[in-house]
């Protein structure tokens, strides 16, 4: 199977990250056809790097000249892409990546007659080669077709493989996540300036530059999270008031209620396409 010829379907934040992985790797992509409604989207992709792109006039245009279709629209969006996909006569002969939250394999492979179909759940940090990507496939993906898509997305950070029936709980542990690490950050910003500290871009790098050196230790320690914070919050001390507030306020429960219901929105975004 070549993968020398990718389409992507939708030219947003996480297209462009997946684009800027491809085009400073190795990747043996020729070229990269973009579709998108709008196509001011295309501007300054892909400028000054030695892939050719080409833009088409529609969904269709792009998957029929492509080896690869990668499916990168919104999940409320796909029922009328594959729709138009599945109209293709040699729609079964193109391997497909989706990133759609909550969007399984088997709807869109039986959407496209059985096609080959890799699911991946990126997240925002591929933007600067650090993502995390989950990915899963379906049975008639073999080998060669599955380590080009995780080269793909290894191009822009690292991938875990799982079983499917796992992703919509991924989705709030990897994939929505960095949305609550940039909740945190401003929150602590906010509680900075409520003291009279002043909120500016270097209070946020130092914020930053606190989270990246404290995941950084949890990371290359053998410590658990529990061991480490005991060794921050000596008794008596200024942190364990901190962390007794955060228990009062249930910080805990609050992030894992919030994880549910980002693993209920998917489940339901799945049901309705």
């Amino acid at each position: 199977m070549k993968h020398n010829k990718l389409a992507i379907i939708g030219v947003g934040n996480m297209a462009k990250a997946i684009i800027t992985g491809i085009t400073h790797s190795n990747l043996a992509v020729g070229e990269i056809i973009l579709f998108d409604r709008y196509p001011t989207q295309y501007e300054g992709v892909g400028a000054g790097t030695p892939v050719t792109f080409t833009s088409a006039a529609s969904a269709k245009d792009a998957a029929s000249r492509a080896d690869v279709v990668l499916l990168s629209v919104k999940p409320q969006n796909y029922p009328e892409v594959l729709a138009e996909l599945g109209a293709m006569p040699d729609c079964t002969d193109k391997l497909y990546i989706s990133i759609g939250a909550g969007i399984t394999v088997k709807s869109v492979s039986d959407a496209l007659g059985g096609a080959r179909v890799v699911r991946v759940l990126p997240n925002v940090p591929m933007l600067i080669g650090e993502g995390v990507s989950v990915v899963c496939r379906n049975p008639a993906v073999d080998a060669a077709d599955f380590d080009f898509v995780c080269s793909v997305f290894q191009s822009a950070g690292s991938t875990v493989l799982i079983e499917e029936s796992e992703m919509n709980r991924m989705i709030g542990v990897t994939s929505s996540s960095p949305a609550y690490v940039f909740r945190f950050i401003r929150a602590v910003c906010e509680g900075a300036a409520q003291q009279g500290l002043t909120y500016d871009r270097a209070l946020i790098d130092s914020v930053c530059d606190m989270v990246i050196g404290s995941a950084k230790l949890l990371k290359g320690s053998d410590d658990t999270p529990d061991e480490l914070i005991a060794k921050v919050a000596s008794k008596g001390g200024t942190t364990e008031q901190a962390l007794k507030m955060l228990d009062e306020l249930s910080f805990d429960q609050a992030l894992t209620e919030a994880m549910k219901a980002c693993t209920r929105r998917a489940e339901e975004l799945g049901k309705t396409n």
